[in-house]
């Protein structure tokens, strides 16, 4: 089995690499990388016997973390990440310390409040990416169909409210090093398979398939305040969206609010895929891979119904002194 060491390719806090240094105290990595809104983040857990941490090494406020994890044929670039919180254990002394992705600022992080008038979701979203120096990714083409005569922003965190907005119309959204991102979860979906696990390579497996809350159809209905007349919307999921295997007769409807038809289409289908997605679920841990990243597709093999693609929904990498390199991956399977 590999050490921690071989599997650490570089720690700079600051700007300085510091992998020689403090490699030696490390007992514990693990990065999680997450598809959507949530923040990636990384928890080190250092023994610290002899006080480097709780003294002389101890981090300050707003001191950034960039992580290489891997060996020195692959490794995974985890980003840079700002320093969250420090934990001390006494007897044995153990420093752990967590970080959170640079990108996820405290003016994200931050409660506001502000309204938006007759503007586009990709209005929205730019203003917010111009607010917080990202750029603004992803499906913007899609952005730009969907026109919103008034949303409030009600003493809430930017992240949260964008990440409202986003689930609102079965968007998938998340910030990235430089980059405000807006996926089509379909597009990702569609993306080819990366690696291929067969049951026998699976240290670990758990896998779910619900029936209730899965529905065949969405309605929402608008109503034109000049004319008072009610248009109703049915979704039924076509195939690229998702539209083949046991999905019930049931449809889908819920008091949504339509300002207009393209916005009523969007939120009856974003509510067909938010409420479909997580049909039929697993978490699986295999030995440490690199590739194994949030937003890619995998395939299983040789496990049945369960067989088949899969939307990896978040991964997290850990290294110890124990267990040596070992990769979590939630997933959901991909309706073919």
């Amino acid at each position: 089995m590999e050490t921690l060491k071989q599997n650490i390719c570089r720690i700079i806090i600051n700007g300085k690499n510091v992998t020689e240094d403090i490699t030696p105290y490390l007992s514990r990595v693990s990065y999680t990388d997450k598809v959507e809104a949530e923040s990636d983040d990384v928890t080190l857990v250092f023994e610290d016997t002899e006080g480097h941490w709780q003294n002389g090494w101890y981090p300050q406020q707003g001191d950034t973390i960039s992580l290489e994890i891997g060996s020195s044929s692959a490794s995974v670039d985890c980003g840079v990440f700002e320093i969250d919180e420090i934990e001390l254990e006494v007897a044995p002394d153990t420093v752990t310390i967590k970080a959170i992705g640079a990108a996820i600022s405290k003016a994200l992080r931050t409660k506001t409040s502000k309204a938006f008038e007759k503007q586009s979701l990709k209005q929205i979203a730019q203003y917010f990416a111009t607010k917080h120096g990202l750029r603004l990714t992803g499906a913007v083409g899609e952005l730009q169909k969907i026109q919103i005569e008034r949303k409030t922003q009600d003493r809430q965190t930017d992240l949260s409210f964008l990440a409202g907005l986003a689930k609102e119309y079965g968007i998938v959204f998340s910030v990235r090093g430089d980059q405000l991102i807006f996926m089509d979860s379909d597009e990702l979906e569609r993306q080819s398979t990366v690696l291929i696990f067969h049951k026998n390579e699976l240290s670990r497996a758990r896998f779910a398939d619900k029936t209730s809350q899965v529905y065949g159809a969405a309605v929402v209905s608008t109503r034109n305040m000049k004319s008072n007349k009610v248009r109703r919307w049915k979704i039924t999921p076509s195939d690229k969206d998702g539209g083949k295997g046991t999905l019930t007769n049931d449809t889908w409807q819920e008091n949504v609010t339509a300002e207009n038809d393209s916005q009523a289409q969007a939120k009856a289908k974003g509510g067909l895929k938010n409420t479909n997605k997580d049909k039929i679920t697993g978490t699986i841990t295999v030995a440490g891979n690199t590739k194994l990243v949030a937003g890619i597709n995998i395939e299983l093999a040789d496990i049945g119904q369960f067989s088949g693609k899969w939307h990896v929904v978040a991964s997290t990498h850990h290294i110890d002194n124990t267990s040596g390199y070992t990769t979590d991956v939630t997933i959901r399977k991909i309706m073919q």
